[in-house]
């Protein structure tokens, strides 16, 4: 019987040891996850102690750069706002009488200083013969033109220095300087081609379109210098093309320039 008694005191015993050394894993685990939470309030309570501290030197500066304006403004009203008398001089110039302090403590001393008032700006327009400028266009379809085929824009709408030759589809430049140049090409229903743009046979740029299905038009874009007596056209690329190249209402296959001055 007492055998009994202690094994069931030694079983209860070993339970309740058990329980304590759980108890305190739980609480050492709460209290390594306390300090975890308060580490990171520390944290965050010195970067926002950081945060003020620089955002009250900021503060600091603003309220001196609003003082030094506001010093400046009243600079700036003492010294230019006097009573003024203004008198129309020949040319872009007038007097000004400025009657200050001195002038009403002296009425006998008047100051008087120029003041230079400018004249209007004007544009001065180019003489006409410096504006070089053209565009055109294809009046229709152009019929499967191949490769290395120069186009041909027959339709004139602009041609100020009479650069463009519509026969030939050449630009000749009547001047030396920097030009800008623009073609656009309109394709449909499975045509594709190449269309380069040509200056005394080098290459300067490629627009590449592929229509496989309705209308799509590409354009392009280049800018170089051009000498006097050179000749800019627009050609197929060597290569694969395929169909017409179209020109309608729906859209018009152009060509286009002028010179920057």
């Amino acid at each position: 019987m007492e055998f009994i008694v202690f094994l069931l005191f030694g079983i209860y015993f070993t339970n309740f040891v058990a329980g304590m050394d759980r108890n305190m894993n739980l609480s050492d685990d709460s209290l390594i996850s306390q300090q975890t939470q308060i580490d990171f309030l520390v944290q965050k309570v010195s970067e926002l102690s950081h945060t003020l501290e620089l955002q009250g030197f900021e503060i600091d500066d603003l309220r001196k750069e609003n003082q030094d304006l506001i010093q400046t403004v009243s600079e700036m009203k003492r010294t230019h706002c006097p009573s003024q008398a203004v008198t129309k001089d020949s040319g872009n110039k007038a007097d000004i009488n400025l009657e200050g302090n001195s002038a009403r403590q002296h009425p006998g001393i008047i100051r008087k200083e120029r003041l230079l008032v400018p004249l209007p700006q004007t544009t001065t327009p180019l003489p006409k013969e410096n504006v070089i400028a053209f565009y055109a266009y294809m009046s229709g379809d152009f019929p499967n033109p191949g490769a290395s085929h120069t186009l041909i824009y027959d339709t004139v709408i602009t041609n100020e220095g009479n650069g463009y030759h519509s026969a030939t589809g050449s630009f000749i430049a009547p001047q030396t300087g920097f030009y800008v140049f623009s073609w656009t090409m309109r394709l449909a229903n499975g045509e594709y081609h190449r269309a380069e743009l040509v200056h005394n046979h080098k290459v300067m740029g490629v627009a590449y379109l592929y229509a496989p299905t309705g209308d799509h038009m590409v354009s392009d874009v280049v800018v170089f210098h051009v000498n006097q007596g050179d000749d800019v056209f627009v050609r197929t690329q060597t290569g694969a093309n395929n169909g017409d190249i179209e020109s309608g209402f729906g859209g018009r296959s152009s060509f286009t320039g002028w010179k920057l001055n």
